[in-house]
């Protein structure tokens, strides 16, 4: 039968094979990699006694013909948090948190449903958890860090596509340096930042304020994060961290980085044995 196909007929063949490998191999990729993430997140609610939720954003190479997705926290991650909360009915959460950022909203909406939870949260950081996910960390009774993680600032940014993204604060501050000089968006864009730095400073003293007796010390803590005192990239150790007063462990259990080695990153430059 081989003998009556063309040239043609061929490469047809070995093209629909080769589509057809690209499109089910990453998918069988993925299946089988969420198969061991679920297995270890069983094993460590068995362990821990606990409800573990896990938001883990970072470019994986088992995407669609191992092109890389950038994720950050939205609304779709708030709504799967929220539900995952409620299906803790009252056992202690472990929300498991490896992300650079993402919505103010969501991360708002995430860190206060977390806040009202009944039981003991803790939020465990392996890695990073950057601008709102030091949002949703503040909210938990403990932040437990690898010795070797980092926090963020949560000052809001805020721009648009033609004067680029920046920190709230600096727009308020080059609003006002310039004041009638400066241009109606820059103007627009200023007020804005104002009040989403009102917003953040507020939801910040609400995540925290039972965290501290001392209000003068709160308010100098809500002025470090939000303030623009430090670069959006600043690296906050947890060293550092627990010098502001924040409830901070670095007893991060060793299943968590067990738990992270099942995330292939795209880049796959450093080895070792």
């Amino acid at each position: 039968m081989l003998e009556r196909l063309g040239t043609w007929d061929m490469v047809a063949i070995v093209v629909v094979i080769v589509l057809i490998y690209a499109l089910i191999y990453p998918r069988y990729q993925i299946w089988g990699i969420q198969h061991k993430r679920l297995k270890k997140i069983q094993r460590m609610e068995r362990k821990w006694k606990s409800k573990v939720l896990t938001m883990i954003h970072r470019k994986e190479a088992i995407s669609l013909l191992g092109i890389p997705v950038y994720q950050f926290i939205d609304v779709e991650d708030a709504e799967e948090i929220l539900r995952g909360i409620r299906k803790a009915k009252g056992r202690p959460i472990d929300l498991i948190i490896h992300t650079p950022g993402g919505q103010m909203h969501a991360s708002i909406q995430i860190a206060r449903t977390l806040k009202s939870y009944p039981a003991r949260t803790r939020v465990m950081i392996p890695h990073y958890a950057m601008s709102s996910g030091t949002i949703i960390a503040l909210a938990a009774d403990e932040i437990v860090m690898d010795k070797n993680a980092v926090l963020g600032p949560i000052d809001p940014q805020v721009g648009d596509f033609v004067r680029g993204i920046f920190p709230a604060p600096s727009w308020v501050r080059i609003s006002e340096h310039k004041g009638t000089d400066a241009d109606d968006a820059t103007l627009i864009i200023g007020d804005i930042s104002e009040k989403a730095l009102d917003l953040m400073r507020s939801v910040t003293r609400e995540l925290l304020e039972d965290k501290f007796s001392d209000k003068e010390k709160l308010d100098k803590v809500v002025e470090k994060l939000v303030s623009g005192e430090m670069v959006h990239i600043h690296p906050i150790s947890a060293s550092e961290a627990r010098s502001l007063g924040l409830p901070v462990s670095t007893e991060l259990p060793e299943e968590v980085h067990e738990f992270m080695s099942l995330y292939r990153a795209v880049k796959a430059s450093v080895q070792y044995l």
